[in-house]
């Protein structure tokens, strides 16, 4: 028989919860000392006490976890957490986005009024034909591109893609916006010929050549985008150049596992016109 004590700490919460949930009816104690009032636990009682503890972070009340406790079963426990691990794993997947994000902007900030950033270069990037599969975002932004991206690349492994072609270079992203809010993004990979019996929606592309400012960035998405745009376009605009609205961005080094995105490397692509271009 284990003390009050005892079962507190072995069960991770307070002698306080446990007087609490003897009160309410959720967990009585296996025995009661008649003369000193000394609550006695058993060991087969942390497992009620685990699931009711299980039952409070998914968020139910404790007059709902104990209308559930004795008809729940073990499995269907488990899916219930399992869910909401999953639930707020992507919610701290955001909170971290947001904060890489934040700290993107706070350096760029920080360098308002400095000379442009030192790692951009001009790249004459020749016309290559693509099999690209597009999505629909609501917006730029990481948070909006990243699962469209995912999805698209999720996509190309299930059609099995890079085994019908012979590529050229490393995936890349480019984008269309019409008139509406909303973003078409092209996940694309560069191949050397036009691919026959291509899979719907993997559709083969010409890309134009085109001259662009380039920067090689590395990190998560959120911590890089859209501030190398800003470098970009800052350097454009100090050459006296006029910048396009699209880039693109080849994905150097590509992940497996999102856990590794610390590890991929972008190069991330802004056309430009020079003043003399277009006229006559």
């Amino acid at each position: 028989m284990l003390s009050i004590g005892e079962f507190a700490r072995l069960g991770g919460v307070s002698l306080r919860t446990l007087r609490h949930y003897d009160e309410i009816g959720l967990l009585y104690p296996a025995t009661v000392d008649a003369e000193t009032g000394y609550r006695g636990y058993s060991a087969d009682q942390l497992g009620r006490l685990n699931r009711i503890v299980a039952l409070k972070e998914l968020g139910l009340s404790l007059a709902q976890a104990r209308r559930l406790l004795d008809g729940i079963t073990v499995g269907e426990l488990q899916g219930m957490l399992m869910l909401r691990r999953a639930q707020l794993e992507h919610e701290l997947e955001e909170h971290r986005n947001q904060l890489l994000g934040i700290e993107a902007r706070l350096r760029y900030i920080a360098r308002e009024g400095a000379m442009p950033a030192d790692d951009i270069i001009v790249k004459k990037i020749p016309q290559m034909g693509v099999v690209a599969i597009a999505g629909r975002a609501p917006a730029f932004g990481p948070k909006n591109i990243v699962p469209v991206v995912n999805r698209s690349q999720q996509l190309f492994d299930q059609l099995a893609i890079r085994e019908r072609v012979k590529e050229t270079g490393p995936y890349l992203i480019f984008y269309e916006q019409d008139q509406g809010s909303d973003v078409t993004v092209y996940l694309a990979l560069p191949v050397a010929e036009p691919p026959a019996d291509l899979p719907s929606p993997a559709r083969y592309r010409v890309l134009p050549e085109i001259e662009a400012a380039v920067a090689v960035r590395n990190g998560p998405a959120a911590s890089i985008f859209p501030v190398v745009y800003h470098d970009l376009l800052r350097w454009i605009d100090e050459h006296g150049y006029q910048a396009s609205p699209s880039g693109r961005e080849v994905w150097v080094h590509e992940i497996d596992d999102p856990a590794d995105a610390d590890q991929q490397v972008f190069e991330v692509q802004l056309p430009f016109r020079r003043p003399t271009e277009g006229r006559e």
